[in-house]
């Protein structure tokens, strides 16, 4: 039988990945623009699109594969989506 243990410390850190303390703010981010393309209703075509970014990229991000893009980055494609959404 497994025994889960909680903590309050980053995960990401103790398992000594690069930039830990980033993942879980850039994994945010990309919950967040996940939420804003499926609240318009557009598709990830569109919202490549609208980010200046190509579709395989923007899908390879909302898959969780994020480790290449900053969070500086990340920031400026939600302002973008929520600027030219609502």
């Amino acid at each position: 039988m497994f025994r889960f243990e909680y903590g309050k410390t980053n995960v990401y850190a103790q398992l000594g990945f690069a930039n830990a303390e980033e993942i879980p703010l850039k994994a945010e981010i990309v919950k967040d623009i996940t939420v804003c393309i499926k609240a318009a209703g557009i598709t990830l075509s569109d919202a490549a699109a609208m980010l200046g970014t190509l579709q395989s990229d923007l899908a390879l991000v909302l898959c969780g594969k994020f480790q290449d893009i900053r969070a500086d980055e990340l920031r400026s494609w939600l302002a973008r989506l929520t600027s030219r959404l609502w």
